[in-house]
């Protein structure tokens, strides 16, 4: 898989790859070995030497780049300043790189939205759950999803289609706003699935808290209408990933790369 990277990208990973303080024409030919970059200057050694420099926490350049990766040993030979030299070879980690902390930080923002996201569902009656996963579903991508008059369900809360190939797919949904100890059980799930054995092709069971290891293993059985299991962090995760009901900010992340000038 082609993986697009910057020069000074190219010469993080060739150092990685080298595993010892090197000069700018190891450098070079360790990314030309393993096809880290594509170069486009006439003397791209003399480039990959200047970015190089630029990025490197002892440069004096005037130029020099706000983002520090390398360091030099005595010998003027790079290496990365998260894996310095220390005695006998061993590499000690000093700092963590600013990309690093950026997707750190996204994950964290992801998983706070993923615990809002739970804890609202958890404030909602069951009747107002139901009615949110049929609006769930029809996000999705299922058609004509409709809530199960109160009373006369028999397991089923949600039923519409899904269109697969040339035919549609008649599926139906059990919804249980259920606190996080309230585990779904295997019996719930053979009950639901004899609620709608011989009416419809695939069932989904939609939970607020999680599913028991034997609830789990019921799900799919050869010869029975599979159960597609769906706890209130997968539930999150979808509608982050779809952007069902949540909205996302793209950051652009600049860095300033000479051989495209």
């Amino acid at each position: 898989m082609n993986i697009k990277r910057t020069i000074v990208e190219a010469a993080e990973e060739a150092l990685k790859l080298l595993a010892a303080p090197s000069n700018p024409k190891q450098v070079y030919a360790k990314i030309m070995e393993r096809s880290l970059y594509t170069f486009g200057a006439k003397d791209p050694l003399s480039v990959l030497r200047i970015q190089m420099e630029r990025h490197c926490d002892s440069t004096s350049w005037d130029s020099e780049a706000k983002r520090k990766l390398f360091s030099k040993n005595k010998e003027g030979l790079f290496y990365l300043m998260n894996c310095k030299p220390a005695a006998g070879g061993v590499t000690v980690t000093e700092n963590i790189d600013n990309l690093e902390l950026v997707k750190k930080l996204a994950n964290k923002l992801k998983q706070d939205t993923v615990l809002r996201i739970i804890d609202h569902l958890y404030a909602l009656e069951p009747e107002e759950f139901e009615f949110f996963c049929q609006r769930f579903l029809d996000r999705y991508g299922f058609e004509d999803m409709q809530v199960t008059q109160r009373g006369r369900d028999g397991g089923i809360d949600v039923y519409g289609t899904l269109e697969v190939g040339i035919s549609p797919l008649h599926v139906a949904a059990q919804c249980k706003r259920y606190k996080k100890g309230n585990k779904v059980s295997r019996p719930e799930i053979d009950q639901f699935r004899g609620a709608i054995q011989g009416d419809y092709q695939q069932g989904i069971f939609i939970t607020t808290s999680t599913f028991t290891q034997d609830a789990q293993d019921v799900a799919f059985k050869r010869g029975c209408v599979p159960i597609v299991l769906i706890d209130g962090e997968t539930l999150a995760e979808i509608m982050i990933d779809r952007g069902i009901g949540v909205t996302t900010s793209h950051i652009p992340i600049y860095d300033f790369e000479i051989d495209l000038v």
